[in-house]
């Protein structure tokens, strides 16, 4: 009879568990959900910012004047990012801040256009269709543009790709001495590296 009784409380012990398992693992789907939803719509409200930020930068290029050198010296944009076989083209912000990475691609390093120099852009990688997500899909020998403010192109052709270590970006971006260079850079799955895209004007 006892060990009837001690049976009962057993299994009825093990519900109490299963129960309170299943409460806190439903919890913790519905937190994850939350979490997972916020991250998405923090995502999608800095991408709806970089398209507005973009289109305004069009607006303004249609009715100020781009020839006046005092304008560009204040003007917040360095050119245009062009990359026809991945559909990427995003305007680029000459300055380097955390902020601005975060609506659009950045100078992070280099002089300016049509010099000889090497030119270092950044782009946030969200592994899908924004900013530099897709620059892993670029081949030796395919094209990007740089359109500078007057809407003249300048035409890169890619000669490298390859993974570094963070640490090591300053090594990357050296000028290359008597040569026009283009450096894109962005970060891989592993946040210790980063993919590094090299092309030169010929």
């Amino acid at each position: 009879m006892n060990q009837i009784l001690e049976t009962k409380n057993k299994i009825k012990n093990y519900r109490k568990i299963f129960k309170i398992q299943f409460i806190i693992s439903f919890l913790a789907i519905i937190i994850l959900f939350i979490y997972i939803l916020k991250e998405s719509n923090i995502k999608e409200n800095e991408y709806e910012i970089t398209k507005i930020v973009s289109q305004n930068a069009k607006i303004v290029s249609l009715f100020e004047s781009y020839n006046s050198e005092e304008y560009y010296k204040n003007d917040i944009y360095f050119c245009t990012l062009k990359i026809e076989k991945i559909n990427l083209e995003y305007f680029v912000y000459k300055n380097y801040t955390e902020n601005n990475l975060k609506i659009l691609p950045c100078k992070f390093s280099g002089g300016n256009l049509n010099e000889n120099g090497n030119i270092c852009i950044m782009g946030h990688n969200y592994f899908d269709d924004r900013f530099f997500g897709n620059i892993n899909k670029l081949k030796i020998g395919d094209k990007i543009i740089l359109e500078d403010l007057q809407g003249v192109e300048y035409s890169y052709y890619i000669y490298d790709i390859y993974e570094i270590n963070e640490n090591d970006i300053y090594e990357v971006i050296k000028n290359e001495e008597n040569l026009k260079t283009l450096t894109l850079c962005t970060c891989t799955i592993n946040k210790d590296t980063r993919l590094i895209v090299k092309a030169k004007s010929v």
